[in-house]
């Protein structure tokens, strides 16, 4: 049913980051789906702010994160899976980066974590509830 499943991580989330796996990893093998890690560096909504960061920051940041995302499926991606896991890292807003990368690769599923729970996210993080409302296709929230 699902070939392609996308999930998008937040590495400054750690918590969040173990709990996702062990359920969306139960999808990808059920399915024997191909899975796209995701990651965006957000962007600050006007480039004045990034005027003032450090040169070569973006750069940095994304070498960080391929870094730390290799890290990641080496920690808790299943030595039989791995053949089937690519990595995605994106700059700009992250739910719509998230579904532009879907829509790219024609993914099946995106499998998020619901971080922040708090009444004024409606019991969504920010970023989840957006991904849900907007995307084309299906999405599973986790929640610990």
């Amino acid at each position: 049913m699902y070939k392609k499943i996308v999930i998008p991580l937040d590495l400054t989330d750690k918590k969040s980051t173990k709990s996702l796996f062990t359920p969306a990893l139960e999808f990808v093998k059920s399915f024997g789906a191909q899975v796209h890690l995701v990651h965006i560096i957000p962007d600050f909504g006007i480039q004045i702010v990034e005027d003032y960061l450090p040169r070569g920051w973006k750069t940095a940041q994304k070498a960080k994160s391929e870094k730390y995302l290799k890290e990641i499926v080496d920690k808790y991606v299943p030595e039989e899976i791995r053949a089937k896991v690519k990595t995605y890292i994106g700059h700009g807003a992250i739910y719509d980066q998230v579904i532009s990368y879907s829509d790219k690769i024609e993914a099946d599923l995106i499998i998020t974590y619901a971080v922040r729970v708090e009444l004024k996210d409606y019991m969504l993080g920010p970023n989840a509830s957006k991904i849900v409302r907007h995307s084309k296709i299906s999405v599973l929230v986790i929640r610990e």
